[in-house]
């Protein structure tokens, strides 16, 4: 450390003063002593296994609850509703564009060549 050092760090030193750092450690100690102990209490471990289970219970049975309620309310899908066209639908691609784009497939030359003619044979 540089001797013109404006922030000397030897004032954070506890070996300067020892007697008022015991004391700073005791006040600090007393003052945390009650949340410790209560920290302490909550942490011990459960006097059995099921009874630790037991604390899960409660959350558990809320959670499976909420979904049963949503999966009952909001349930599956209405066959007498349509579902909403795809992106390759709604931009009018042909249909076997359509199917290549939805199932992530490379189609073959032939296959391209047949759908640039709008499904009609190559006539010679």
């Amino acid at each position: 450390m540089k001797a013109n050092d404006p922030h000397p760090l030897q004032a954070l030193d506890p070996g300067r003063d020892p007697e008022r750092f015991e004391r700073l450690v005791d006040g600090i100690l007393a003052a945390a002593g009650p949340e410790l102990a209560r920290r302490a209490e909550v942490q011990a471990a459960p006097a059995s296994l099921l009874l630790g289970l037991s604390d899960w219970l409660r959350p558990a049975l809320a959670a499976a609850a909420l979904l049963a309620f949503l999966a009952l309310v909001g349930g599956g899908a209405r066959a007498d509703v349509e579902p909403p066209p795809g992106l390759t639908e709604a931009l009018g691609y042909p249909a076997p564009v359509a199917t290549w784009v939805e199932t992530e497939r490379t189609p073959s030359v032939e296959e391209v060549l047949i759908s640039l003619e709008g499904g009609r044979g190559h006539a010679n």
